[in-house]
């Protein structure tokens, strides 16, 4: 078992395995046959959906069931488009807000507080849909409650609404370390730097139980107040069963059927209006201060709608790239080499194709696109089928060789990347770099294979390449989900897209302000997102927002009466994230960096907004730790992903399992929802034993580390005592 080390001056909580009257996990120590029992996690979700838009409280509840001092540190994962704008904490009576600080003032406060024995909790953004929330002293015996509560929008693509909630943060495989070399001396010695392409891989990388030996941790709760604006027609979720308790025909709650489940999976809900009341226009508004904020959503016409003859057939060139990489094995593999051969035989004659494999080596099929007849696609899919997956995921190099286009110049073809993967990486920069400076005229369209892909990586990969995002997440899905992705690479878009606003006749008074500043080119079914800030000072020059464009070489217009629009609620917050949004865009064009970063500051303050450069952080002012007791932190351990192989992605080397339990009665987590509680407690169902994992450590990496400094060091010795030796300064 691979534990973490806790300070074996610790007087209290150090226990050993025969002193234990309940079932629990133990965490070793440096102290030999002294253990320390792990931290207990339990959620609770709460989600309220109303329109587009909907709110969702997430309630944290880390118990501490030794006799020790701890602090427990949780990796966890939310929307990449969310808003998280409110941290609570609860102590006992005790209730304190958490207040947006600048990030590195942030963590001194909790460092600080922690030192002092106070409580405090700091929730920071390691990426924009992964974030640790770390809590301090946490007293023998004791429950602490953090709240979080964020913004997002509701997806939407041909009639349907969904909206996923994240429920465990996957394994990430991070590429090593590698020296770079940056000096070239008289004697053609080299001196070289170590670049980390995943410079903060200790804050996201977490221990993982093996489920296969252990059971399960995290329960979580959750509940879904839908108030849809149109009449309901079906509502389903796809990976957990569920309940339904229609208040009217456009408002229904949603319950987990086994109203605990653990956090092994994504949360997903899916609904469609009644037929013929699904709505192609919304528009809601948010006065605050002297400043309006909109929200627009547009559905362009279906091609249905349309003859026929004026839809033009393209030519394509279609590059398959498919992970066959650890994290894949299973049903998630099963999966992909499903979607893909589904995707070679949807293709026509005059098209061109290729595909490309990855795991921690890459293969190009052919040495370029071939005609898509029967003999070439006969061996694609011989070579599609033999796939397995095992090794690391060095997605990269298949990346480059995906956007190196022989043929750059042809206008006339499309040029389409379909990337099926799990997207369990940790370098996503640098793949978002590579795409905006390597993309080309190609359009690339990420299918994220498996229960909980990393939508971080797959959302922005589809936006900087100018394609679209599609989610299978079980076998079922994947010829329904694929089609819809078929329609959107066969047919035509929505081009030369533009929004007339009532002021833009005046554009000398700067009073519009829009996101995306320049609209995208829209699929088939996708919806026209819309969001802007305007003056309410400002005169209108006009009544309505204009939307127009050429669709299927048609003009094709619509126009929102603004006086229409519906009051909305917390407009402002999504404004402010999709602005920071924007600007993290800028990274990979410009390089200046520190202005960008100054600017991400200044939105996130003025919104209230967690960030990569802001953080929420709590404290209790009174001290509650005695100064002359120490503490231990813990990470606390994840599942792993439904489906996922603990061999295939860890090896078979690496070992979790905690120490033997008594076969006694465990304090159940569910315990954790305090009826008496000031935050929604949760009702639970009937109590399951789900223990907490011993924690693990990146030892291995940095030994790497290690290894490649003190080469580093050597070298650079030896080229400093040859050039004394010649009479030269270093």
């Amino acid at each position: 078992m691979i534990a973490i080390s806790v300070n074996s001056s610790m007087a209290n909580g150090l226990v050993s395995p025969n002193d234990m009257k309940r079932g629990s996990l133990l965490l070793k120590t440096t102290e030999a046959g002294k253990m320390v029992e792990a931290i207990q996690l339990a959620t609770n979700v709460e989600i309220d959906i109303n329109g587009p838009i909907a709110r969702t409280k997430v309630t944290q509840r880390f118990r501490n069931p030794s006799n020790g001092w701890v602090e427990g540190t949780y990796v966890f994962p939310l929307p990449e488009t969310s808003a998280v704008d409110t941290l609570k904490m609860q102590i006992g009576d005790r209730f304190i807000e958490g207040v947006i600080k600048p990030k590195e003032e942030a963590r001194k406060i909790y460092d600080d507080a922690k030192r002092e024995g106070k409580k405090a909790s700091l929730v920071e953004q390691l990426r924009p849909n992964l974030f640790t929330n770390s809590v301090a002293n946490i007293g023998p015996q004791e429950i602490v409650v953090v709240q979080i509560e964020y913004q997002e929008t509701v997806r939407q693509s041909n009639g349907l609404f969904s909206l996923r909630f994240p429920m465990v943060a996957a394994p990430r495989y991070n590429p090593k370390p590698r020296i770079v070399e940056s000096v070239n001396f008289e004697n053609d010695a080299q001196w070289g730097t170590v670049k980390d392409p995943v410079p903060d891989r200790e804050e996201t990388t977490s221990p993982v139980l093996n489920t296969e030996k252990q059971a399960k941790s995290n329960p979580v709760s959750l509940n879904v107040n839908l108030a849809s604006g149109f009449p309901i027609g079906e509502i389903k979720s796809p990976f957990h069963n569920i309940v339904t308790d229609y208040k009217s025909k456009d408002q229904v709650k949603v319950s987990l059927s086994d109203q605990v489940v653990p956090a092994d999976r994504d949360f997903e809900l899916n609904w469609k209006a009644e037929p013929k009341q699904s709505p192609r226009v919304a528009l809601f508004k948010e006065t605050i201060g002297q400043d309006d904020y909109f929200l627009a959503f547009v559905t362009p016409p279906k091609l249905a709608q349309l003859a026929q003859d004026d839809i033009p057939t393209p030519n394509r060139e279609v590059i398959f790239v498919i992970d066959n990489s650890g994290s894949m094995a299973g049903p998630s593999m099963r999966q992909a080499k499903e979607s893909l051969l589904l995707a070679l035989a949807k293709l026509q004659n005059q098209d061109r194709f290729n595909v490309i494999r990855f795991d921690d080596t890459y293969e190009v099929l052919f040495p370029s696109a071939l005609e898509a007849n029967t003999g070439n696609l006969d061996i694609a899919k011989r070579f599609v089928s033999s796939l397995e997956a095992d090794g690391g995921t060095e997605m990269l190099p298949a990346l480059e060789a995906a956007l190196e286009d022989q043929t750059p110049q042809d206008k006339s073809t499309l040029r389409q990347i379909i990337f099926l993967t799990d997207g369990a990486i940790g370098n996503e920069k640098q793949m978002f770099d590579t795409i905006v400076k390597k993309r080309g005229r190609s359009r690339i369209f990420t299918v994220g294979i498996g229960s909980a892909p990393n939508s971080h990586f797959m959302n922005r990969a589809s936006s900087y390449g100018k394609g679209t995002f599609t989610h299978i997440g079980s076998e079922q899905q994947v010829r329904s989900r694929m089609n819809e992705l078929f329609t959107k690479l066969e047919t035509p878009v929505l081009t030369d897209l533009r929004a007339d606003w009532p002021t833009r006749n005046q554009p000398e008074k700067n009073n519009v302000e829009m996101s995306p500043s320049q609209l995208p080119d829209l699929y088939s079914g996708e919806p026209v997102v819309i969001m802007a800030k305007t003056k309410t000072t400002t005169q209108p020059t006009k009544e309505t927002l204009d939307i127009s464009g050429q669709f299927a070489n048609q003009p094709w217009t619509i126009k929102l009466p603004l006086k229409s629009a519906q009051q909305g609620t917390g407009i402002g917050k999504l404004w402010g994230r999709r602005k920071i949004t924007e600007i993290e865009g800028q990274y990979f064009q410009a390089d200046n960096w520190d202005v960008l970063d100054q600017d991400i500051l200044n939105a996130a303050m003025k919104y209230g907004l967690i960030s990569k450069m802001t953080s929420l952080v709590a404290v209790d002012i009174t001290p509650t730790r005695p100064a002359d007791k120490d503490y231990t932190s813990q990470k606390i351990a994840l599942n792993l992903p439904a489906g996922w192989d603990f061999e295939k992605v860890f090896g078979p080397d690496y070992a979790s399992e905690p120490e033997p339990q008594e076969e006694a009665s465990v304090s159940p987590l569910y315990s954790l929802a305090a009826s008496d509680s000031p935050l929604e407690s949760p009702t639970f169902a009937k109590a399951k034993s789900i223990p907490l994992p011993a924690t693990a450590t990146t030892a291995e990496l940095q030994i790497i580390l290690g290894i490649l400094l003190l080469l580093a060091t050597v070298l650079f010795m030896l080229v400093s005592r040859k050039m004394l030796t010649n009479g030269h300064r270093p």
